[in-house]
């Protein structure tokens, strides 16, 4: 059917091989852009993805490990003679940062962008090509959503959650009850948990109990802190709670 690849998995903290936030969905055809870190357009060029199947992206929230390479990636896109139209969705606020930037650039595109702003109410933003993507509130600092994909294919349906900067938030396990893929941020290790709770982020063990209480069939962790070295803790922690726990790794791919 497709896969999700994880471009960059790290938090605010950017080093030379540990990128910001960013994963491509992929499914029939069509690139699907979740979250847009600084160096994300350096790594869809790593990572051989054609620009031209991206039609739609995705942003979390307005701290910058997460949309900082927005202005560039859609800038490249002009200069690179994109003519077919560009949707984004994002929170309240992203229209108004862009708008300005390009204005003051000079630097309209000449295909049609489309910024989506949403709210924190829970609803469907976007149906098309057997898929379906919904957002929820989220519980950071900032206005935060989440996204899930819901894809069809023939008799088969694949649900996937990217729930990104959140402290731990019981209240999202409704809307993620039994899928086959959940992202969580897990910034911290748990005797980090202080912190976490300060930053209104989580740790391994945050994500493992929601992954646990929503019966999810796989747990993915990312947004690590970049002052780990040995990121196996990450696994080892989650898993003594809901085993079928993993890290992220930059550039894996997960079919589905």
């Amino acid at each position: 059917m497709g896969y999700i690849q994880v471009l960059g998995c790290f938090s605010a903290s950017m080093t030379i091989d540990k990128h910001q936030s960013s994963q491509l969905l992929y499914h029939n055809n069509q690139s699907y852009l979740i979250d847009c870190g600084e160096s994300t357009q350096a790594l869809i060029i790593k990572y051989k993805i054609k620009l031209s199947s991206i039609n739609n992206i995705f942003i979390s929230h307005l701290h910058g490990d997460h949309y900082f390479g927005l202005p560039g990636l859609i800038t490249t896109m002009n200069r690179k003679g994109r003519t077919k139209p560009l949707a984004v969705y994002g929170p309240r606020g992203l229209k108004e940062i862009l708008t300005t930037m390009f204005k003051y650039g000079k630097s309209w595109t000449k295909f049609d962008l489309t910024i989506n702003e949403i709210s924190d109410e829970e609803k469907i933003i976007l149906s098309e090509n057997l898929i379906e993507v919904e957002t929820f509130k989220l519980n950071h600092r900032i206005s935060c959503n989440a996204f899930k994909f819901t894809i069809k294919s023939n008799s088969n349906i694949f649900i996937y959650a990217y729930c990104s900067d959140t402290a731990y938030n019981p209240k999202i396990i409704d809307k993620i009850k039994n899928i086959d893929l959940l992202y969580h941020e897990a910034t911290f290790l748990k005797e980090h948990s202080a912190l976490a709770i300060k930053t209104k982020h989580s740790t391994s063990v945050d994500a493992a109990n929601i992954a646990k209480k929503a019966n999810v069939k796989m747990l993915l962790m990312g947004h690590f802190s970049t002052r780990y070295k040995n990121l196996e803790k990450f696994k080892t922690e989650a898993s003594y709670i809901f085993n079928n726990s993993h890290i992220a790794m930059q550039g894996i791919k997960y079919n589905f």
